[in-house]
């Protein structure tokens, strides 16, 4: 009778998969022929139409001496997805292929207002709360800034005759502490001409800022009363001389003097003329 080898069927029928195991039958035409009919289960994970390849089925006589073989014809699968219940409530399934009853038919869903209500109020908290966060952000940012950038810086004048006043009240040069008086009265000077003019003031010798100031200072009197202020103060500081109160009074006045007079020009108000 032999044996029919059957194929591999996993690797012979993808894309398709066995359900159950193969139902074989085996009819006997005639003496030297057979007709071997088989039922397979299958399923297929991808729509469209699949090819089934042509499947080989080998025949081996008892002895193992005759081995013969044969194929069947390629076969060509319309796969469809499956369809949901929804879907097929409004399909006539009587027919084939498959008819909508009611192609144009609109589903209608109905919300209760308590229901609608709930999720307006989810958007309108949602949306709400975006302006706040967006708010916050910008609000934050601008108080940064605003510390990275600090106060407007004071004009240099108004910081020269503020530390005048205090140096006058303080009475330092009537206490009998002359050396000191003038220290600070030089030191009030130079911090001012270094922000104004941008010149190094405070590194330089009472010769070198006299030099530089001259090409800032067209007029020669504030030439030399800067000159006469730097003397005093350096031999008060370094001489141990003892200037006389009315010297060091001259001196503080001079300092007002050099403020005022070098401080910038206010810009002129726009007026407009009456028609």
């Amino acid at each position: 009778m032999g044996q029919h080898l059957l194929p591999d069927w996993k690797q012979a029928l993808d894309p398709f998969e066995l359900l159950a195991p193969p139902d074989t039958s085996v009819f006997q035409v005639s003496d030297n022929h057979r007709q071997l009919q088989l039922h397979l289960r299958t399923t297929c994970y991808s729509a469209g139409a699949q090819v089934v390849q042509p499947l080989e089925l080998r025949w081996i006589s008892d002895d193992g001496t005759v081995v013969d073989s044969t194929e069947t014809e390629p076969q060509v699968v319309l796969v469809q997805g499956v369809i949901p219940d929804s879907i097929l409530a409004m399909v006539d399934t009587s027919s084939q292929p498959y008819h909508f009853l009611q192609p144009n038919r609109r589903l209608k869903l109905s919300y209760s207002f308590a229901e609608v209500a709930f999720w307006i109020l989810i958007a309108l908290g949602a949306a709400g709360a975006t302006v706040l966060v967006y708010w916050l952000l910008r609000r934050r940012k601008r108080v940064t800034e605003e510390a990275e950038i600090g106060p407007p810086q004071r004009p240099a004048h108004e910081i020269a005759l503020e530390e005048l006043d205090k140096l006058r009240d303080k009475r330092l040069y009537q206490a009998g502490h002359v050396k000191l008086y003038y220290s600070g009265l030089s030191d009030i000077i130079r911090r001012y001409f270094e922000a104004r003019y941008e010149v190094p003031a405070m590194e330089s010798t009472s010769f070198q800022l006299l030099r530089d100031m001259e090409t800032h200072l067209t007029d020669q009197n504030l030439v030399s009363v800067l000159g006469t202020l730097l003397t005093d103060a350096d031999l008060a500081k370094f001489a141990k001389h003892q200037p006389d109160a009315q010297t060091c009074q001259r001196d503080l006045e001079n300092a007002y003097v050099l403020v005022n007079k070098t401080k910038p020009k206010p810009k002129p108000l726009l007026t407009e003329e009456a028609a």
